[in-house]
């Protein structure tokens, strides 16, 4: 993706655009592809792979979710740190029957899921990340991606509970997380998730930030005052860009004032190189993200 197709070209411009009407407990098992009886809360499965600890939360009813946790660079008990939870797409969900081992190295070869352990993030946003990974059939929200716009559901899909779970669960194990200082972002799938996640616990996030995703409009008002910065591309033929579209109109109509960009030129994947998450580039997402706090009142 060339220079000028970047973030900061369309964060502003985009906006305009659309208003002119384009419009339990952590466990883990102790062989790869079988399960184990339940081991103390965050107990590691194996070595750090690419920086991330590879763990098992095992949740009601017998749910059971991996999940990846890198702690910041650095690290010192002693401080405060941000945590971002990233929430993966569909084609990284983890498969049933598959080894833990090749259901990690599914979400981990990831370059999204790489970029946030990267020195170009540590170095200068030191931070905890969070991976939990979906079990197929599940989902972080239950509707086809084409769905774009929906109502939420009674209740959140059993993936997106245990994901809340697992955020909770890490505060009372590490007092150096701050909790006014939790960021969410997703893609495709996890953009959904993002939009879900926050419209239930819109006092949980300090900021979000759905990249191709969609949410519940009739719930915009409760997003008002959070910081959202919403990325959709004009030609993705996957998640409608009416979703994001939806979304960020629904929320200004309510009073707040969320940040837009769409790629007119780009399709569903924003989140490869040279996109969204390019902190050597184009930092400017994740200087946005990592200055935003919670108001502890």
């Amino acid at each position: 993706m060339g220079a000028g197709k970047r973030v900061t070209k369309y964060a502003c411009i985009i906006l305009f655009v659309f208003f002119l009407g384009i419009q339990g407990t952590g466990a883990a098992p102790a062989d790869e592809g079988v399960v184990a009886p339940p081991l103390p809360a965050g107990t590691a499965v194996a070595p750090v792979v690419h920086g991330y600890e590879t763990l098992i939360y095992n949740g009601p009813d017998g749910l059971q979710m991996p999940y990846y946790l890198a702690l910041p660079a650095g690290y010192n008990p002693q401080k405060k740190y941000p945590l971002v939870l990233v929430l993966q797409g569909g084609a990284e969900v983890a498969k049933p029957g598959a080894s833990l081992t090749q259901d990690r190295k599914l979400l981990l070869s990831k370059y999204y899921a790489q970029v946030w352990i990267s020195a170009a993030v540590q170095d200068r946003w030191p931070s905890f990340i969070l991976l939990p990974q979906v079990v197929a059939p599940d989902r972080w929200v239950n509707v086809p991606a084409r769905t774009g716009s929906y109502r939420l559901s009674a209740r959140p899909s059993a993936s997106l509970s245990a994901a809340k779970a697992i955020m909770d669960m890490l505060q009372r194990e590490y007092s150096s997380i701050d909790a006014n200082r939790i960021y969410v972002t997703g893609l495709s799938m996890g953009g959904y998730g993002v939009w879900e996640a926050i419209e239930r616990w819109p006092d949980y996030f300090a900021a979000a930030a759905p990249l191709s995703g969609a949410g519940d409009p009739t719930r915009a008002g409760v997003l008002v005052h959070m910081p959202i910065w919403a990325f959709h591309g004009a030609k993705d033929t996957t998640v409608p860009v009416s979703g994001s579209r939806d979304m960020i109109q629904a929320i200004i109509q309510a009073g707040g004032h969320p940040r837009y960009t769409e790629f007119p030129n780009e399709g569903h994947d924003l989140w490869q190189p040279g996109h969204v998450y390019s902190p050597d580039t184009d930092p400017a997402f994740f200087t946005w993200l990592f200055s935003q706090k919670r108001s502890s009142g």
